[in-house]
């Protein structure tokens, strides 16, 4: 079982700055991990310090209880699939994923095999003679992946592999990568901005922000229960509202509507309400919320509209996704279900409750 272990790792460069800032977590085997935050949160450094790429400042890094922080990237037994491919130019296909292979002195015939082998998982036996110029970057990619699986590694490095493909073709490759990953027990580090890859590829994800930690959960712990402002916000697609409500008691006011906090919530005069977009709807005759406003903008995504909605006696704005075929009127009533709200400490930003 391999099992893979930061502790307190941070990384300081001499200008001053420090991308990590205390990191520790724990990536065992069979797990898929998402390096997940916005740029300059200490993610690639991360993985190029898990690579031996950059010398970690202060922390160990740890590969089954042995600690290889000061291992050499050759000494560490991992496979790391870049951003730009970094495929040789001048060596086809089969060259190319073989070239790891070679460098370990493996046979001839052990090395034609391997190749052969993960060609054909990834689709690539009509393309072995040819060379990365005659490539799409789909295919280019595939043969970065190619390299690293053929290694049989112990873990998995992969930073931003699908950020130069098109929508369509990342889509594509995330669906294939999400397969060829599923079926192999090595863990996997995988570092992007992107949430939706966060959500469709990992079992789970660590969102950093500022070098920090925020929260380390499932896809769907992180969606559902974000441990503060800064995940709740960054996670999910609309993004989360978030409002800043006054509270008495064990109550909030948001435009005409009363909502109840628990009672073991801390004496607040202000809370952070949270709702996502995709849980509100157009209220009905029956419903006991009915949120009073007015629509000032509307945002055609295909299947939904997102309406960015004034709320009557507030200056507040919500924003709800409605399903197109669905109709409204300028004048709207929305509601919710108060299981769906998330609360926040209005100046930690943690979750309350």
């Amino acid at each position: 079982m391999t099992i893979l272990k930061l502790h307190h790792l941070n990384k300081t460069f001499r200008s001053g700055v420090v991308p990590v800032k205390d990191l520790s977590l724990t990536v065992e085997e069979d797990e898929f991990l998402t390096l997940v935050g916005p740029s300059g949160c200490g993610k690639s450094t991360t993985l190029r310090m898990i690579a031996g790429l950059e010398q970690p400042t202060r922390g160990q890094i740890y590969l089954n209880d042995q600690e290889i922080s000061g291992h050499s990237p050759g000494d560490r037994n991992m496979a790391m699939v870049f951003q730009s491919y970094a495929l040789y130019p001048h060596m086809t296909v089969n060259e190319n994923i073989a070239s790891p292979l070679r460098l370990r002195n493996l046979s001839k015939s052990d090395i034609q095999q391997r190749v052969r082998e993960t060609c054909q998982r990834l689709d690539l036996e009509e393309l072995g003679d040819r060379k990365p110029a005659q490539l799409s970057g789909g295919q280019r990619q595939r043969v970065a992946l190619a390299r690293a699986l053929v290694r049989r590694p112990q873990v998995f490095l992969l930073d931003e592999p699908l950020s130069n493909l098109d929508a369509l073709l990342r889509e594509k490759v995330r669906a294939q990568l999400k397969e060829i990953f599923g079926q192999q027990p090595a863990p996997v580090v995988y570092v992007t901005h992107d949430q939706t890859e966060a959500m469709t590829l990992s079992t789970k994800v660590a969102v950093l922000y500022e070098g920090h930690l925020q929260q380390l959960a499932t896809p769907d712990k992180i969606y559902g229960q974000p441990a503060n402002h800064f995940v709740a916000s960054f996670i999910g697609s609309p993004q989360m509202n978030l409002l800043s409500l006054p509270c008495q008691g064990f109550s909030a006011r948001l435009g005409n509507v009363k909502l109840p906090l628990k009672t073991n919530f801390p004496p607040l005069s202000m809370v952070t309400l949270g709702i996502r977009p995709e849980h509100i709807r157009l209220a009905q005759p029956e419903d006991a919320i009915a949120l009073k406003g007015e629509v000032i903008l509307v945002e055609n995504l295909g299947m939904n509209r997102l309406l960015t909605v004034g709320i009557d006696e507030s200056s507040l704005v919500l924003r709800a996704l409605i399903p197109q075929d669905q109709p409204w009127q300028s004048s709207i009533c929305l509601t919710f279900s108060p299981e769906t709200l998330h609360w926040f400490h209005p100046q930690s930003g943690d979750r309350l409750g």
